[in-house]
């Protein structure tokens, strides 16, 4: 649905005053309900009202000052979060900034308050001046709104310290998970930005390769693989000048909230390291969160910790000494039982509920969960996986707290 914009940035007291009084209403039942009423522009209330609801977790700070003015749908679907924002803001600083692909101006607004001059880039003019608007009352200072494509504005750019870009990675409402497929094409401007850009700094969806990305781009110095809650949320590439390849460091940073799991490797390290093996179970069981497992490092986290592998490809690890700081979850063994008859009616006769993870196991979480019968949920987890020797083993957790 496109909303007629003309009287956008007139919004008057009664349409903001029936937003503020409707904000926990469903905005298609509330659609169905309310009278034409010309005080208020309706339309535009009624889609407010769906984005603030759709961005109250995701951007609370801006869900919390009723004066700002959201974008449309497919913008909000697509923008970073705060906590993502956040954490890009903390990578970048310097004297001048520009963001090639401002969209919404999310990540605009927080990265822009560490740099004394930055510049937002925005082709939609809708978008453009939405961010204008949004941006005076943030009361954002030292910033310019640039209504051209980043292709345009690097023909007469000058220097900057960083530039962000985050590409469009849909095509014909597709998915692309190849860079060169994205808009702008980063592979065919990159060497023109590096050459007004210290640095340069690319937000991708985390379904993108990072072996891929180390081929295809040159100068990269990190990779950071961001996840929030144990979700991976997006993939950070740094490119800077003059930098070789085998300077790159991964970065992986799980955010829950109120605090931060950090660990970083270098990618000949891992290809180098060694598993150290262990034919049992021991005390407690570790698995690397989420952004762990996508960057790959597996062998670098278990050296780093000195965690023992119970097989190649398990990628969960155990040992006998509780260490406060890994990155990931922790669980306390219980119990070790193979995968026969008899010894699944003896350890889970009792069990109705569990949370089952299954790693290197023939069956799916789905399909065990069928042939044991057990609801999920509850404090008790079970890891269905394989042992070095190649025995199929559960084992029983509680997590730690």
């Amino acid at each position: 649905m496109v909303t007629d914009y003309n009287n956008f940035f007139n919004i008057n007291e009664q349409t903001q005053n029936f937003i503020r009084q409707h904000i926990k209403d469903d905005s298609y039942l509330l659609a169905l309900a309310v009278k034409q009423n010309s005080e208020i522009n309706i339309r535009f209330a009624l889609e407010q009202i769906a984005a603030r609801q759709q961005t109250k977790e995701k951007i609370p700070s801006w869900y919390l000052n009723d004066k700002l003015v959201f974008p449309p749908r497919i913008s909000l679907e697509q923008c970073s979060s705060e906590i993502t924002a956040k954490y890009k803001a903390s990578l970048c600083k310097g004297e001048n900034f520009a963001d090639l692909t401002g969209g919404s101006g999310i990540d605009f607004s927080f990265i822009s308050q560490n740099f004394n001059n930055s510049f937002y880039v925005e082709k939609d003019e809708y978008l453009s001046k939405l961010a204008k608007y949004n941006f005076d009352i943030l009361g954002l200072k030292n910033i310019n709104i640039i209504n051209c494509s980043s292709d345009k504005f690097l023909e007469n750019a000058a220097n900057f310290d960083c530039i962000y870009i985050d590409p469009s990675r849909r095509k014909n409402n597709k998915k692309e998970i190849l860079i060169e497929n994205c808009s702008p094409d980063i592979l065919k401007i990159k060497d023109i930005i590096l050459k007004k850009s210290k640095s340069i700094l690319i937000k991708l969806s985390p379904v993108f390769d990072i072996v891929e990305l180390e081929r295809k781009l040159n100068n990269i110095t990190q990779i950071h693989v961001v996840a929030v809650k144990n979700e991976c949320k997006e993939l950070l590439v740094r490119l800077e000048q003059n930098n070789e390849k085998a300077n790159i460091e991964i970065v992986c940073v799980n955010m829950t909230g109120k605090s931060r799991q950090i660990f970083s490797f270098n990618p000949v390290d891992e290809k180098n390291n060694e598993y150290d093996f262990v034919q049992n179970v021991q005390r407690y069981l570790y698995e690397p969160n989420a952004a762990v497992q996508k960057s790959g490092g597996f062998k670098s986290v278990a050296k780093k910790f000195n965690l023992k592998a119970i097989n190649a490809s398990s990628k969960i690890y155990t040992s006998d000494i509780f260490i406060n700081d890994f990155c990931g979850r922790i669980f306390i063994v219980e119990n070790v039982f193979s995968f026969n008859k008899t010894e699944l009616k003896n350890n889970l006769k009792n069990i109705k509920q569990a949370n089952i993870t299954v790693r290197n196991f023939p069956l799916s979480v789905a399909g065990l969960r069928k042939k044991l019968n057990i609801a999920d949920g509850g404090d008790i987890y079970l890891f269905a996986t394989t042992l070095f020797d190649g025995g199929k083993v559960i084992v029983k957790c509680r997590k730690d707290i």
